[in-house]
Formats: C-alpha cells, sequence, structure tokens
C-alpha cells in the first residue's frame, strides 16, 4: 500500500463453501469458522468468495480486488502500476491472468478484465456515497505477510472526509476509515455491513514520514558503497545489493508494517463514475 494502518478490530476467517444460510471457508467445515450475516454483515458470505489477491510475476503478491457484476476485477491503480504478468487468485487458489487492464492515476483505480471467469458472486456497488459519520463498514482482503486462499476481515468505522490534489493537480475526496488497512488491502472492497453493498475502494493506510526520512532513505537506496550482500529474488534470481539499499529496505518494511489508526477509501461515487467512463453499468 502507499502509507501506513489502523486497527478497529480484526476477525480471520479460513476457507470454502456456501449455503443459503451460513458459509464455511476451508477443506473441512467442521473445523472452520462459520460466516454468517450475524457475525460478517450481510456482505460477509459474498466477500469470502469474490475478493481475491492481486499477484505480480516474479515479485508476488501484491494487494486485493474484487468481482463487479460485469466479470472484471476492481482493484487500486497502484496495487497493478510497475506490476508484471498480473494474475488475480480467488478461494479455489489457482491464477487467473489478466488479459487488460484500465487506469484511472488520479482517482487510484484500476479495472481488469480477465482470461478466464471467476467463479463467484459479484459484491453490489452501493448507489450514493452520502454517508453517515459513524456508519460500521468491512473490508475483506490479503494483507502483507498472510498466505491463506480465503481473505481476512477487518471491521471499522467511517470516521471522517478527506481533500488530496494529486499529481495532474487534481483534487479529489476520499473517505477517512477507522479499520484495520495494512500493506496488501489496497483495492479491497469497503462494505456497507448493515446492507452489503461495496462503499469505496480501499487506497492507502496513513503513516506520515518527514521529507527528511524519505530523503535519507532515497540516498541509501541509491548508496553503492560498504558491504556488499548477495539476495535472492521472489523469481529466484540472485543480486548483488550495498549495505545501504538492504538498510533502506529493512527501515521501509518496518515502516510499512506501523500500526496506526487513520486509512483511506476512494468513495463509491468515484468509483461508479470511473466504470461508467469505461461504458460499464456500475
Amino acid at each position: 500500500m502507499k502509507k501506513a494502518p489502523c486497527i478497529a478490530a480484526i476477525v480471520l476467517i479460513l476457507a470454502g463453501a456456501a449455503t443459503p444460510s451460513s458459509a464455511f471457508l476451508g477443506g473441512n467445515p467442521a473445523a472452520d469458522a462459520p460466516i454468517t450475516p450475524e457475525t460478517a454483515g450481510r456482505g460477509g458470505l459474498v466477500a469470502a468468495r469474490s475478493v481475491v489477491r492481486i499477484t505480480c510475476s516474479g515479485r508476488g503478491p501484491s494487494g486485493t480486488g474484487f468481482l463487479h457484476k460485469s466479470g472484471r476485477v476492481i482493484t487500486a491503480a497502484h496495487v497493478v502500476t510497475d506490476c508484471p504478468d498480473p494474475a488475480v487468485v480467488g478461494v479455489e487458489n489457482r491464477p487467473i491472468k489478466v488479459r487488460k487492464i484500465t487506469k484511472d492515476p488520479d482517482l487510484d483505480l484500476a479495472l481488469m478484465a480477465l482470461e478466464t471467469p471467476l467463479k463467484a458472486e459479484a459484491l453490489p456497488l452501493g448507489a450514493t456515497d452520502r454517508l453517515p459519520i459513524g456508519l460500521q463498514v468491512s473490508t475483506w482482503g490479503f494483507p502483507g505477510g498472510y498466505g491463506g486462499s480465503a481473505p481476512l476481515l477487518s471491521v471499522g468505522y467511517l470516521s471522517g472526509v478527506e481533500y488530496h490534489k494529486t499529481q495532474s493537480g487534481k483534487s479529489v475526496r476520499e473517505w477517512v476509515v477507522n479499520a484495520a488497512f495494512n500493506l496488501g488491502n489496497s483495492g479491497g472492497p469497503l462494505i456497507d455491513i448493515a446492507n452489503g453493498e461495496v462503499i469505496g475502494i480501499v487506497s492507502s493506510k496513513l503513516s506520515p514520514m518527514p521529507p527528511i526520512v524519505e530523503n535519507a532513505l532515497e540516498t541509501l537506496s541509491k548508496s553503492t558503497g560498504g558491504v556488499v550482500h548477495s539476495v535472492t529474488l521472489p523469481d529466484g534470481r540472485k543480486e548483488k545489493v550495498s549495505e545501504g539499499r538492504v538498510i533502506a529496505l529493512v527501515l521501509r518494511y518496518l515502516h510499512d508494517q506501523a500500526q496506526l489508526v487513520i486509512g483511506k477509501v476512494v468513495p463509491v461515487g468515484d468509483v461508479r463514475a470511473f466504470l461508467v467512463s469505461q461504458g460499464i453499468d456500475p
């Protein structure tokens, strides 16, 4: 993700098959945790199967996405930027190649067309983003370090609104949410627990870094002096890296894992407008 997290409540769910009243995630329903509207909200049964992990060839997991009724997968644009040969992996744990990606960097939204249809029920988009502060919400996703096939549930509240200027100069509105957004949750759906509708897309977690610290890390990552280490990349290739680069990597990793109490979300109104601009009925 782009920034850093926040914790309200996290419920870990393992993986599975649905029944009209409840669902279990995993191969052994008797041993796994049940999902019901009472425990996970009205969108829980659908989200547990329609939310997917997004991977990048040679780089491993990148983020989260979810199935739209058009058959496409919606995610955050930064999740699939500089992502070689992206694929989506659902609860069946089989990667599906991405045929085409359309992005809006200003809104941090992306739409992925798949080579093979995803066998899951789509999550519905809410019709309005005029929502009250204090609304209870949830998100499902694949935070960094988690290797399960089913998405994890996090619960929180709609806390406020913020505006920021993008690199192109456009003013963009984001919702501020008190929930556990971690590295890897970007692109996941923010769901109104009461009705099961998607009301936004997870964009970032907040962990501000002063410019002087950012510049110091950038300098370290470009240094060539000191002890040289040999590392094995996710694709198996070997690479020589300087001591400064190793330090910068470790510090950025620790920064990404920092636990704060604010996350950012793209409102559903912008999501609907993005889909319409691509000729897709929201």
